[in-house]
């Protein structure tokens, strides 16, 4: 019989790593699909229409402003100046872009290069960049033998090989740095803005903003300073091309944000902060336009997309046809181009309505007069609704690949019930109901909600059943998981979407708002405070662990350290060493049985200070589920509530990159990966570890539950891509559903490995 449930559970585990690695193969390989860009030299009266008085190519100098949201430009605090008075007066205008899910820098910077969608493919991809396939306006313009000079992140350069004639990149990656990687793009500027025109095309791409958010949050001080810095650049920008414009060349600056920001300076969902972008787009040497924009405060919306469709028609080439974009060119032009372009962007729809074969109706069948002013308002309606319909037929899924996964996860879940439900069926309508919710997307965006109630739930029974049996040596238990478990939940709380909300929609603090501050203020909080905390933390876990593993207290110091003003020079280095050590041992650990313990010191270097206490309790809520012999049903519970204690949910703009750099002076994938997965993982992590420091990992009951645990994962992987595969036609499919697949996917192998850890070391 032993071997028999071993066997099935082996099976079970060989089962779901075909399935991940089908899934993760398969939205990959959707994500490279797309048709080889055309080229210019072949056929140039297809792919170039020349404009009107054939005028010189024009120049163009494009900015990208990683992660910089629409209310960084229009809120009334705002410092850069010289943009919003360009936009007041009518000399720029503004667009409201909306950037479409993933909110990360890869799929966003190729839709405004090719004006088609990614898939949710990229943000599997987004850490490894491969050349772009599909076609796009900067290959276009490179084929007309244009010169093309890039400087910024170097996302562009591994998308675009050989494309750039001069270019420097800097790399995206390493976040603790928000100074340099912006100076390093800026030095360039003395030499580019020289008398001699050396370019035709100037990219820019800064990520000092993107930086600031992620390693000191989206209301750091920094922010707008870096946006000062950021409105200095476009005013040198705008001076050169102003001085440089003449009647035959047209200067044309865009600057954009590739997605926005959070409060707590994160990216990757759908919340507003997120996904509106602002585009700003200049047509230097002309006079104001009045037919721009009447309200400023009110900018049009868009598509991130139209951004690709209108360079394509300043430069006068044929639109794609994989561009699903709305050119906004004719804003810039006159009436007699104005027509020229609705003719063109009528023509580009009806093509790719009979393609795709959508039942879409034509608003001019035959002959039409777009001259007339009626039609050209309708006919920019059904551009929009074309749009709609297109971006909507465009959301491709693996679906055999899904099936298939799908397939092989209810098999692995069949093989895990026979080995470890048969005896707890309680456990079996416990997973179901829990499942059932991944079927309503808001219970999905509120998953923490779920298991924080059931730990509630599980807190009063206990409490109940004291109450019938009135035993003295059970109360205290309850009383601390009550109060730790109600601290943890708090914790974290305001760096979730309902937390994000304008505070005057929210109802009046009863309490201290020590538990609702965002975590950047949070640290502030406890910039004097903290000493007293950190000695108070000495004592409890020396107490706790009667004087064993002392050197647990070196990450605690060294995380302090590091925010005090008076720091040591070398005390960067004290974390640099300490977490290499911590790397060296938790492979030991994995081969003595004690590898839970041995991430405790990595978890302690590299969460916020303002986290070591949560740290702490949460380990001391595990050690109290063993002294209070949790069930498998229990256990499951506090552990879900662990992963949500430290502000994950599942939204990919929880995730934290700063742990993720912490001690790392360059960007080290490996080390970058590895931190961000225990730093992810860390309340589980932290909650086996207090569980195993009263019961071990060895004993009977740890491996019961947490192969129950793994079996649970399972089945909620299985449901979750049902529900992607249902709802791949939901609003929010790709903000929403996906995302619960990657993090379902995320939760079975990291217990896999455990499991395989305690299996091996049986």
């Amino acid at each position: 019989m032993f071997m028999s449930r071993r066997g099935s559970f082996w099976t079970s585990r060989l089962l779901v790593v075909v399935a991940c690695i089908l899934l993760v193969y398969s939205f990959v390989a959707l994500e490279g699909r797309g048709k080889e860009g055309e080229t210019d030299d072949g056929d140039r009266k297809t792919n170039r229409r020349t404009t009107e008085n054939e005028k010189e190519a024009p120049r163009l100098v494009f900015m990208v402003i990683d992660a910089f949201r629409l209310s960084f430009l229009t809120s009334s605090d705002s410092p850069m100046t010289f943009t919003k008075s360009s936009i007041a007066n009518n000399s720029a205008i503004l667009f409201d872009a909306y950037a479409r899910m993933p909110t990360v820098t890869l799929p966003r910077i190729t839709a405004y290069i090719t004006g088609t969608l990614p898939s949710f493919g990229t943000i599997l991809t987004n850490l490894a960049t491969d050349e772009i396939k599909i076609d796009n306006w900067i290959s276009r313009i490179h084929a007309l033998k244009k010169r093309i000079h890039f400087f910024g992140d170097d996302t562009w350069i591994r998308l675009l090989p050989g494309k750039f004639k001069k270019y420097d990149g800097v790399t995206s990656f390493y976040v603790n740095d928000y100074t340099e990687v912006d100076q390093n793009v800026t030095r360039h500027l003395k030499k580019e803005f020289s008398r001699v025109r050396k370019w035709d095309v100037l990219i820019l791409h800064y990520l000092g903003l993107d930086h600031i958010g992620h390693s000191l949050g989206g209301n750091s001080p920094k922010i707008p300073e870096k946006l000062k810095e950021m409105d200095e650049v476009i005013v040198r920008i705008h001076e050169f091309l102003r001085n440089s414009s003449s009647d035959s060349l047209e200067n044309y600056l865009i600057v954009c944000g590739d997605h926005g920001m959070t409060a707590a300076g994160s990216h990757g969902g759908a919340s507003p902060e997120e996904t509106r972008v602002p585009v700003v787009m200049w047509k230097i040497g002309s006079q104001p336009n009045e037919k721009l924009v009447e309200n400023p405060e009110k900018p049009p919306k868009i598509e991130q997309i139209d951004v690709s469709a209108t360079i394509f028609d300043l430069f006068g080439l044929k639109m794609p046809s994989e561009s699903y974009g709305i050119s906004l060119a004719s804003w810039f032009r006159d009436d007699t181009f104005e027509v020229e372009n609705l003719k063109k962007q009528h023509e580009h729809f009806k093509n790719i309505i009979e393609e795709k074969h959508l039942s879409i109706s034509d608003i001019c069948e035959e002959h039409c007069d777009y001259s007339d002013k009626f039609l050209q308002k309708s006919l920019k309606k059904w551009f929009k609704t074309v749009q709609e319909e297109l971006i909507g037929a465009s959301s491709e899924m693996p679906n055999i690949s899904i099936f298939i996964s799908f397939a092989l996860l209810i098999q692995a879940t069949v093989l895990s019930a026979n080995a470890w439900f048969s005896r707890t069926p309680q456990l079996n309508l416990s997973i179901f109901l829990v499942n059932i919710m991944c079927f309503a997307s808001s219970l999905i965006e509120e998953e923490h909600e779920i298991w924080f109630y059931l730990g509630s739930t599980v807190v009063a029974i206990r409490a109940i059943r004291w109450l019938r049996n009135r035993e003295e040596k059970e109360l205290k238990p309850i009383i601390a998981l009550a109060v730790l478990h109600r601290i943890a939940y708090g914790y974290m709380q305001s760096t979730r979407r309902r937390w994000s909300m304008d505070q005057s929609l929210l109802p009046e603090s009863l309490f201290s708002e020590v538990f609702d501050r965002n975590v950047t203020d949070f640290n502030t909080f406890l910039k004097f405070d903290a000493i007293f905390v950190m000695i108070g933390s000495f004592i409890y876990w020396w107490i706790y662990i009667k004087k064993n593993h002392s050197l647990i207290f070196l990450p605690m110091l060294s995380q302090y350290l590091r925010y005090m003003e008076f720091a040591p020079i070398g005390v960067f280095n004290i974390v640099q060493i300490h977490i290499l050590i911590q790397l060296c041992v938790v492979p030991i650990g994995i081969i003595t049985g004690t590898m839970l313990f041995g991430f405790l010191p990595l978890i302690l270097a590299i969460v916020p200070v303002s986290q070591v206490l949560l740290a702490l309790f949460t380990y001391r809520i595990g050690h109290l589920s063993a002294k209070m012999q949790f069930g498998d049903v229990e256990n499951l519970i506090f552990c879900m509530a662990s992963f949500f204690y430290f502000g994950n949910s599942n939204s990919l703009s929880t995730l934290s990159l700063t742990s993720a750099y912490v001690g790392l002076l360059d960007y080290y994938p490996i080390l970058v990966g590895a931190q961000l997965i225990v730093y992810t993982f860390a309340g589980p992590i932290l909650y086996m570890a207090g569980r195993t420091s009263f019961v071990s990992t060895k004993s009977p009951a740890t491996s019961h539950w947490l192969q129950l645990h793994f079996s649970f994962r399972i089945s909620a992987l299985a449901t979750s891509l049902i529900c992607l595969y249902i709802f791949q036609n939901h609003l929010f499919v790709w903000s929403v559903y996906s995302p619960k697949v990657v993090y379902d996917m995320a939760h079975v192998i990291v217990f896999g490995i455990f499991l395989t850890h305690l299996s091996l070391s049986a």
